[in-house]
Parts: C-alpha cells; sequence; structure tokens
C-alpha cells in the first residue's frame, strides 16, 4: 500500500508538469489557418525602406486585416529576387496562404508572353509550369500546368505610388492606410452607385457590358460616341459614385477618347486625374496599359493614390477584363476584390485560358491596392 501510494505521489507531479509543458509548447505546432473563424493567411510584405517610416500605419492596417477574420504575418522584405518571393509564397501556401499584400518596391516579374510586360499573376499561380527558354534571362516565354494547373492558387495586391513623381511619397502612403482605415470603420462611404463609362470602340456593346455589370443595380452608363469626351469624363468623377468601370483607349499615362491617333476627341492624362477631385472609391480599367506599374506616372497608380481611391484593376500591357461579370458577381457575393480576380481568371470564357485571344490579353491584370476590400 505505501508503494503504491509512493507511486501515486511521483505521477501526480509528473502528469501536472506534463501537462503545463503541452499548454505552452502545443500552440506553436498549431497551423496559421486551423482556427475554426479563421478565413485562412494573408501575408502582408513591407519593403524595408519604407517600413520603419510607416509603423503605426502598417500596425493598424494589419489590425484591420485581422479584424476581417484573417490570420496575418507582416514580413520586412529587403531582397530583389522574384525567384525567392515566388518561392516564400509557395513554401507558406499549404499553411493556408490566401494572398498577399504587397507594399513598397516589392519586386515584380516580368513575362514575354505577346511582349514584355510585368505579370502578377506570375506569383499567383503556384503550381504551373514557367518556362525560360529564350533571351533575355528572367523572363519566362511559356506557360503550362506543371505539378498543378495554370490558374491561380492566392491573389495579389500592390501599394506603392512610388512610380509618382508628383505626390510626396510618404503622404502618398499614409494618406492611403487613413482612408483605407475609415472605409473599413464605415467613416469613408459613397452610395451604392456605380459609373459605366464606354468609349466610342465599344458603343455598340453598351447593353452587353451593362448587363454584365452585375453588382450594381444603380449604373449611370454613358455611351454615346457625341458625349464621350475627356470633359464628360472628368466631370462624371467628381460625381458621388462608388464604382467607376471605363472602357477606353490607352498608354500608361493618356487615356485616348475618340477614335485615331491621335484621338479625335483628345486625351485625359495623369495630370488631369492629379488635378480633378475624383470621389469614386473603385476602378475597373479596361485601359491597355494603364495599370503598368513599372512605368514612372502611370495612370492606375494616379488613380488610386488621388483623393479617395481605395483600389485599381486593371493590366500592365494590352487588354484588360474584357466581358467582366464573373467579376461583379463575385463582388456582388461579399466577395474581395483577390477572390473575385480569381475567379474571372478561372472563367472559361474570359479568361486567360478561355478563348485563344483572352490569354495574351489577360496576362497582365493586377490590382493596385487593397485586395482584401469589399464593395
Amino acid at each position: 500500500m505505501k508503494k503504491q501510494l509512493k507511486a501515486i505521489l511521483i505521477i501526480i507531479p509528473v502528469l501536472i508538469a506534463l501537462g503545463i509543458t503541452l499548454t505552452f509548447v502545443l500552440p506553436y505546432f498549431k497551423q496559421p489557418d486551423q482556427s475554426p473563424t479563421s478565413k485562412g493567411l494573408v501575408y502582408i510584405y513591407v519593403h524595408s525602406s519604407i517600413y520603419n517610416g510607416l509603423t503605426p500605419e502598417i500596425q493598424q492596417y494589419e489590425t484591420d486585416v485581422i479584424n476581417q477574420g484573417y490570420n496575418t504575418k507582416v514580413i520586412n522584405w529587403t531582397s530583389a529576387i522574384v525567384a525567392t518571393l515566388k518561392q516564400n509564397l509557395t513554401n507558406v501556401y499549404p499553411l493556408g496562404l490566401k494572398g498577399a499584400v504587397f507594399i513598397g518596391n516589392i519586386p515584380h516579374a516580368m513575362v514575354d508572353m505577346w511582349g514584355q510586360y510585368a505579370s502578377d499573376f506570375y506569383y499567383m499561380d503556384l503550381d504551373g509550369q514557367w518556362d525560360d527558354i529564350l533571351p533575355p534571362v528572367g523572363m519566362p516565354e511559356a506557360h503550362s500546368n506543371g505539378t498543378g494547373d495554370m490558374y491561380p492558387e492566392i491573389w495579389i495586391g500592390r501599394i506603392n505610388p512610388s512610380s509618382l513623381n508628383n505626390v510626396n511619397i510618404t503622404q502618398a502612403y499614409k494618406d492611403y492606410f487613413a482612408r483605407n482605415h475609415a472605409y473599413r470603420m464605415g467613416t469613408l462611404t459613397r452610395p451604392h452607385k456605380a459609373l459605366l463609362y464606354i468609349d466610342d470602340s465599344w458603343s455598340q456593346w453598351y447593353d452587353e457590358y451593362l448587363s454584365n455589370f452585375t453588382a450594381y443595380s444603380d449604373v449611370d452608363c454613358f455611351w454615346d460616341n457625341s458625349t464621350t469626351t475627356p470633359a464628360n469624363y472628368l466631370n462624371n468623377l467628381t460625381q458621388n459614385y462608388e464604382f467607376v468601370q471605363l472602357l477606353v483607349h490607352s498608354t500608361q499615362q493618356d487615356h485616348y477618347f475618340g477614335i485615331g491617333n491621335p484621338p479625335s476627341e483628345g486625351y485625359v492624362n495623369y495630370t488631369n486625374i492629379l488635378n480633378t477631385n475624383t470621389t469614386p472609391l473603385f476602378y475597373n480599367l479596361f485601359a491597355c496599359s494603364a495599370c503598368d506599374f513599372t512605368t514612372s506616372n502611370n495612370l492606375g497608380t494616379q488613380y488610386l493614390f488621388s483623393n479617395s481611391s481605395l483600389a485599381v484593376i486593371g493590366s500592365t500591357r494590352t487588354g484588360g477584363m474584357n466581358m467582366y461579370q464573373s467579376f461583379y458577381d463575385e463582388l456582388n457575393n461579399g466577395k474581395i476584390f483577390g477572390e473575385a480576380l480569381k475567379t474571372w481568371f478561372r472563367d472559361p470564357n474570359y479568361g486567360p485560358y478561355g478563348p485563344w485571344w483572352s490569354h495574351q490579353y489577360s496576362m497582365g491584370m493586377t490590382i493596385l491596392g487593397d485586395p482584401l476590400l469589399t464593395i
């Protein structure tokens, strides 16, 4: 009996010690996305050159994303090597990674497919095969299934005003994150109303574009060729819209209104956007190369860091989101911008692996701004 009592007295402290140890140790082995309430994991990459100067803004943004239901990790990023970043994303994907936000000069991938251009789709597709066969080195010319498929596994968004030479860069970051937080808190609002602006080359299909715009029932549609002019467009950007869908010929720095080159009705350039009191929060630019964030004073970045803007969807190359119902269906169902773009990429009718013509015009699609927002 005494031996049994002695054994019990020895075992009980051991069990207590084991329980305490497991209490502290087990959480370190828990996968980041295992919380039953988590929507998944978001990586926030902040370039080291701006990391310390934006600490309060990044902390607030991370808190907002956590409050949205995601687990987060903020990374002070220094490498300029595309392959290093791609591998980092690939490694963490099995832990529940849903997407990433690139803040600052996070490296961009260049591809050589129907032209040379930046492609964030390269980071989004983590199990496809990208082959760099021909010069120049570092620009894949071919894309195939690889170990999975040619569709995106994650979404990407970029927040970076450094391509602009007409703003104070630090203040542009601070202002952007201030209004981002205000929108999330419900203090920056717009009526749930949209502007659909269709210039001459696409005006004959206005009814089809309007029917695709499923996220909004209250839409002002401008499509008459005599009405869609630079002055009229800029005036509409001062009106109280939440969302703008624009279809117009463009370069990186100029929208071309009318027909021909030079355009018959004139231009809207990045300076016009800067000097206009724009009020919309979101833009989808079917406007060739307008979101080429590698180019100085590109229109997409100018829209994003002007007044109230929060997100701009567009292409770094020729093309854009032609026929966009799957994208707007997702927004209408409460999905974030990143998930809506992922769905559009998988659209068999219009995404990059739909008809032959849609592939080359889709590979430059990107989100400038916060991909975690909803309308």
